[in-house]
């Protein structure tokens, strides 16, 4: 018997028939000891995948059908050995996503019955065949399949209600999105089909809980876009009404969800917007404002602990796309330093997106690469930076110590020109960074102000002779990996200086065309100095990678500004007394005038505010055995308006280019060197952030000019104006154990939290 019916399948196996089926399954189900080999059933079971996928009806058309269906599929997975039974199971998945990932399929959405055979007390089974299913599309063009799957999904969520595993297996398809960190799909797909999703709690009666599930996961993922809340104010008010009509507690249940997540959304949306765009916002949507007040909000909600979704693109500001998701990073002791300087350069896109897309087996830079990957794409609010720190760190810096964050970034693109061109596949990071040239001397004297003779300018004091020869202009970071001398100044006293030995070089006047380092951040200075006496000059060339700005007497009248303070740095300097210029024509000591201009700007301008002056202090009470002097660095508070665009004063040549716009300033919180925080206010496409430490919350551009007097505005990150950002690197553009590395921690991420979650009361 067994055979013959086997057979009736098998003739028919072409022009597959729903009835044909049913009747040969419900004769094969009474006989329920009765099942093929392996291999034949296997091939049954994808026979009925194929058969549903091309059948036309509805629920309850083709209920009767269906029944016995279901039941020998049933019997298929939990009547035989555990080792058939996932072979089974997985070719039924593996048939069933076949036609769902399809673009080109147009599935019914009766083959969702197929999910019948999903035990819904085993999540950990479910979600494992659907990450499979995921990776497996991810050998292939993911977009379309992964996407076209997802709309499959949501289509059948709302025209099929008879198949409950249904919305069981769409959470854990979505969950293993999330956990490959395809939000880009996730937001796209959901919103094109948020109304529909939304509809189901009005159409469908009862709602199960599944599907609820799926609909208020999906909405509070989505709880920061603009464009998921526009899909859903044109049905949300049908839908509250429709719920507040049923007395039911399910219906209550459900209503105190959908109220406590689109409050959400409101209150999320409207903290970003601000005057006008908040009073448009109001006046659109004042229906569905209206609407929700009629209902208490709790904002006790379970899913509203569910991570948002988010994008590259930004969230306020006229463009309806979320912003990529903004990573903290944990304060390890006293790194706000550190972590400072780590979100100002991430922003700064150029750098970041060379670091990940082209440096990921370059020593050092890899160490920075896979950082600034996992800032991108994890799916928590914070990371520990730990492991990268410990090689990024100065090996002079020491543990537990607050640092400088100026002299922190200054090593950093020290230390990546100088391994920017390595062929090390292996490097051994065990051993000590190696600097070169001049960047040696960094590592070797990191606290004492670098030697003033690292410039064509200062060959011109006579050899022997007592008096200092004249520095290069102050208060530029060379491109060797020196600083220059700072600018004297009233507010700046000397310091000791231990013995070395002088180095001159001419290494720092050129730009290497060869590095990136220079390429982005890489400008160079020409100096001109004058003598008042025969009127010849004297120029020089120096790179710079920072412009150090020191402050002069205040003007009556006058508050500093960024752009007066670049002025004052390029003013003329008057060279007298013991700081005469040895004059070769002239044959001996003049007076002489000193101007700067730049030569050549780099792409990004960093600027360094010299906020902090050395002061002796005597410290009372010190025994004789102690110097009775203790140097700290005090913090000047002067008034200072923080210009949003400024202009380098240039040669001819370089005007075009000499406008830049502030992009991120690393914050100084505290009135000395020594003490105090550092965090970040940055902006990457149109949102500005304030990242403090593990904290991310959203800033807006006026913040740099609110600022408390204690809380000065340390380095400032300027882009060019003719300088356009490239987006961030895409997930699939990252090497492929770096994004198995992202989406193992995401998985353990998202698993964390939801045993939270399922563990609170």
């Amino acid at each position: 018997m067994a055979v013959k019916k086997h057979q009736l399948v098998a003739d028919n196996r072409d022009q597959l028939d729903l009835a044909a089926l049913a009747q040969y399954f419900q004769m094969m189900n009474e006989q329920s000891t009765c099942l093929p080999p392996l291999q034949e059933l296997i091939k049954q079971c994808q026979d009925i995948v194929k058969c549903l996928a091309r059948t036309a009806g509805t629920a309850d058309q083709l209920w009767q059908l269906l029944e016995p269906v279901e039941n020998y599929l049933l019997r298929s997975v939990t009547t035989v050995n555990n080792d058939i039974r996932y072979e089974v199971f997985n070719a039924i998945l593996n048939k069933f996503y076949s036609y769902i990932s399809d673009p080109q399929s147009d599935a019914c959405p009766a083959t969702a019955a197929v999910l019948i055979i999903i035990d819904e007390s085993d999540e950990n089974e479910t979600m494992s065949a659907a990450r499979v299913l995921v990776e497996q599309t991810e050998n292939r063009p993911a977009g379309p399949g992964l996407r076209a799957a997802l709309s499959c999904l949501y289509r059948w969520l709302h025209s099929w209600h008879s198949t409950p595993g249904l919305g069981f297996w769409i959470l854990a398809y979505i969950k293993a999105l999330e956990e490959s960190v395809h939000h880009d799909i996730l937001i796209e797909t959901s919103q094109d089909n948020l109304a529909r999703l939304l509809s189901c709690l009005s159409v469908q009666h009862p709602v199960h809980q599944n599907t609820a599930n799926v609909i208020f996961h999906v909405l509070a993922s989505l709880r920061e876009s603009v464009e998921a809340f526009d899909r859903i104010s044109t049905v949300v008010g049908d839908v509250l009404v429709h719920l507040a009509s049923d007395s039911g507690h399910w219906s209550r249940q459900l209503l105190q969800d959908l109220v406590d997540i689109v409050t959400a959304m409101v209150d999320r949306i409207s903290s970003c917007l601000k005057d006008d765009a908040l009073e448009m916002f109001r006046d659109k949507y004042a229906d569905v404002i209206l609407c929700l007040e009629r209902h208490m909000a709790s904002r006790a909600s379970t899913f509203l602990q569910l991570p948002a979704w988010r994008t590259r693109n930004s969230f306020p500001g006229g463009n309806n796309n979320v912003s990529m998701r903004k990573v903290g990073l944990l304060n390890l002791g006293n790194t706000c330093y550190m972590n400072s300087v780590i979100q100002a350069l991430l922003v700064t896109r150029q750098f970041s997106t060379h670091v990940v897309l082209r440096n990921l087996t370059v020593p050092y830079w890899e160490k920075l690469g896979e950082l600034f990957a996992h800032m991108m794409y994890s799916v928590s609010n914070k990371l520990d930076p730990d492991k990268y720190f410990r090689f990024l760190r100065p090996p002079f810096f020491t543990l537990d110590t607050q640092h400088d964050s100026s002299e922190f970034l200054g090593y950093l693109l020290e230390l990546f020109q100088s391994y920017e061109h390595s062929t090390e596949t292996n490097h051994d990071y065990s051993r000590p960074p190696v600097l070169n040239g001049a960047n040696r001397l960094r590592a070797l004297y990191p606290h004492v102000p670098p030697s003033t003779s690292t410039s064509a300018t200062q060959d011109h004091a006579e050899p022997g002779h007592s008096r200092q020869p004249v520095a290069p202009r102050p208060g530029s970071s060379r491109g060797s990996g020196s600083s220059a001398l700072k600018r004297n100044s009233s507010n700046k006293e000397p310091l000791a200086l231990p013995p070395r030995k002088r180095l001159r070089t001419n290494e720092a006047t050129v730009l290497r065309r060869d590095s990136a380092i220079d390429g982005m951040f890489g400008g160079v200075l020409l100096t001109r100095v004058q003598c008042t006496v025969c009127r010849s000059s004297s120029l020089s060339r120096d790179v710079f990678r920072d412009l150090q700005l020191a402050f002069p007497e205040k003007p009556e009248g006058r508050e500093h500004s960024v752009q007066s303070l670049l002025e004052y740095y390029c003013s003329k300097e008057s060279l007298s007394g013991d700081n005469k210029y040895q004059c070769h024509d002239c044959g001996g000591l003049r007076d002489a005038e000193r101007s700067v201009l730049i030569e050549t700007t780099p792409k990004y301008l960093i600027l360094v505010l010299k906020n902090f002056k050395s002061r002796y202090i005597t410290r009372p009470n010190m025994a004789p055995e102690f110097d009775s002097k203790l140097q700290v660095q005090t913090k000047l508070m002067h008034t200072v308006y923080y210009n949003h665009t400024i202009t380098l004063p240039t040669v001819r040549a370089q005007a075009v280019h000499a406008s830049y716009n502030v992009f991120a300033a690393v914050i100084h919180a505290g009135t000395t060197l020594d003490s105090g925080h550092y965090y970040t206010l940055a902006k990457d496409n149109d949102q500005w952030h304030k990242y403090n430490d593990c904290s991310v919350t959203y800033a807006d551009e006026s913040h740099l000019n609110k600022l408390n007097r204690s809380s000065t505005p340390y380095i400032l990150f300027y882009r060019r104006s003719d300088i356009e950002e490239p987006p961030a690197p895409t997930f699939e553009q990252l090497p492929r154990a770096l994004r198995d590395e992202i989406s193992s921690d995401n998985k353990l991420y998202v698993e964390t939290v939801r045993k939270l979650r399922i563990g609170r009361p």
